[in-house]
């Protein structure tokens, strides 16, 4: 197979720039893989909250923390950046990753409300709200409120009876529905401070 003229130039624009060539990462010597193709350093959901803890207060790292999130940088990125910074380094792998996104975003929030800190989730969440007009809020609503009306007609008119089994069916229909225990309770006039008239 003959190798192009457009693809030899690439690959050697590629080895001048130092880039990796597509495909390399493949042919690395099975002795030499990278940080996250190794076994992970940190398994245990506890233990690697405590490590992820502890580097968040190391002072270089928190003090860029708070600053970047007075800065309007959403808790979720630098809990994303935390994470997979680590995950690059071999200290978890993806699946423990996901799993540490919920409690990494609560330490940085505890951290930005001890110094003191506005922040945000979500750095698109300080994004002003438009202002609706009464007349266009009603209309949204309603037309909310009308393709919400479609839906529950289309979902109704899927139902089969057939998907549910016959000896069931017949269970539903010998069961008796006992009166409500709400009804049972008799109206008595309330001895409470709020019920009471001076």
């Amino acid at each position: 197979m003959a190798i192009s003229e457009k693809a030899t130039k690439f690959i050697s624009d590629s080895f001048e720039q130092g880039r990796a060539i597509p495909g390399q990462s493949l042919t690395n010597a099975p002795d030499q893989p990278y940080n996250w193709e190794k076994p992970a350093e940190y398994t245990n959901p506890r233990e690697t909250m405590m490590y992820i803890f502890e580097q968040l207060t190391e002072p270089e790292t928190v003090t860029n923390m708070l600053l970047s999130l007075s800065n309007g940088v959403g808790v979720i990125d630098v809990a994303s950046s935390v994470l997979y910074s680590g995950f690059l380094e071999g200290k978890w792998n993806p699946d423990l990753m996901t799993l540490m996104m919920e409690p990494t975003m609560f330490m940085i929030m505890a951290l930005a409300e001890k110094a003191e800190i506005d922040y945000v989730l979500d750095s698109g969440d300080d994004v002003a709200v438009k202002e609706m007009s009464p007349e266009k809020q009603l209309e949204t609503l309603q037309g909310g409120i009308n393709e919400l009306d479609n839906i529950r007609k289309q979902a109704a008119n899927r139902v089969s009876p057939q998907s549910v089994p016959v000896e069931i069916r017949e269970v539903i229909e010998e069961t008796e529905i006992p009166q409500s225990l709400l009804d049972k309770v008799k109206k008595e006039k309330s001895n409470s401070l709020l019920a009471r008239e001076e």
